[in-house]
């Protein structure tokens, strides 16, 4: 027999005893190549990471709520939610501090009634962050959102953001809503001169801005012009590296009558958090006149008996 024919037999023969062990490992050899290719070929898995951290200030002011608070103030944020997505009106107006229902609603609950309707037009869901903090106030930014999982709202998709600020006042936590802060009353913070009393009230903080509750007397038999808009800066506060002026005074004109006494609201910006404090406030442009009263009218310095400034200090005493 031909070495040839051996060995062809000598194959046959290994087939017939081992072709099923061959069959195996054949397919188990072309599974580890397919899985090996799938395994260089596939693309990365992108990880999801949860960067949602509502209690953590968006804006550095160096403070943070405080870890034992979070859950508490979530919860305060949560109840008054829910009480005006209801509709349940009282409870969510005894919610909010004193200052906030005087100072946004006019301490009535009617007008608070108007507010709620006007945003929780339906159903509505709400996500929180925290914004930043100031001592024992707390500022949160709240998204409140169409609920289109039980509204079945298809289009006209309505979000409003507003800041809400949770005041804690010996443990027991306040809502002061659409972006208001609190009060702050003056006590016996005034500047007076022969011609003039200028009494500081009060002022409410917003998040943006303050308004100052100003009371002036004319202490003269002329008029008296405080700002009219003529030059630029005629009422400022002082932040100590930067001065602030009042606003629109042009369309808020104070011309006091001889002898009278009036009331206005001298509106600044500032922002809450920005940690500056006004220290003063100052009246760079008194105008005194006579009892010509158009002469006041137009307000110019140069007609005036007398032109000068005061400046009141912002500190209780």
């Amino acid at each position: 027999m031909k070495p040839g024919t051996r060995i062809l037999l000598a194959l046959r023969n290994f087939w017939k005893k081992y072709w099923k062990y061959i069959i195996i490992i054949a397919i188990v050899w072309i599974i580890v190549i397919i899985i090996n290719n799938y395994l260089k070929n596939r693309p990365e898995e992108i990880s999801v990471t949860n960067t949602y951290t509502p209690d953590l200030p968006v804006m550095d002011t160096g403070e943070s709520v405080p870890q034992r608070e979070r859950e508490e103030v979530n919860n305060v944020i949560d109840t008054f939610f829910n009480y005006c997505n209801n509709k349940e009106y009282k409870n969510a107006f005894d919610m909010l501090t004193t200052d906030c229902q005087d100072y946004m609603y006019n301490g009535s609950l009617q007008d608070f009634i108007e507010y709620v309707d006007s945003v929780y037009t339906n159903k509505k869901i709400y996500n929180i962050q925290n914004y930043s903090n100031v001592g024992n106030v707390y500022i949160y930014n709240i998204n409140i959102l169409d609920d289109i999982l039980s509204t079945g709202t298809t289009g006209g998709y309505q979000t409003y953001s507003e800041k809400l600020a949770l005041i804690n006042n010996n443990g027991e936590y306040k809502i002061s809503n659409q972006g208001y802060i609190g009060k702050t009353v003056f006590k016996n913070v005034y500047g007076e001169d022969n011609n003039v009393k200028i009494s500081i009230i009060d002022k409410n903080m917003s998040y943006q801005r303050e308004e100052y509750a100003v009371q002036i007397t004319n202490k003269t038999d002329g008029y008296i012009v405080i700002a009219n808009g003529n030059v630029a800066n005629e009422i400022t506060i002082n932040l100590g590296d930067q001065s602030r002026p009042a606003l629109d005074m042009i369309n808020n004109p104070i011309i006091i009558a001889p002898g009278q006494t009036t009331n206005v609201f001298l509106l600044f910006d500032k922002y809450y958090d920005d940690g500056k404090t006004p220290t003063e406030m100052n009246f760079n442009l008194i105008r005194v006149y006579g009892n010509d009263e158009s002469l006041a009218n137009e307000g110019l310095s140069s007609n005036a008996n007398t032109a000068y400034s005061m400046n009141i200090k912002l500190s209780n005493s």
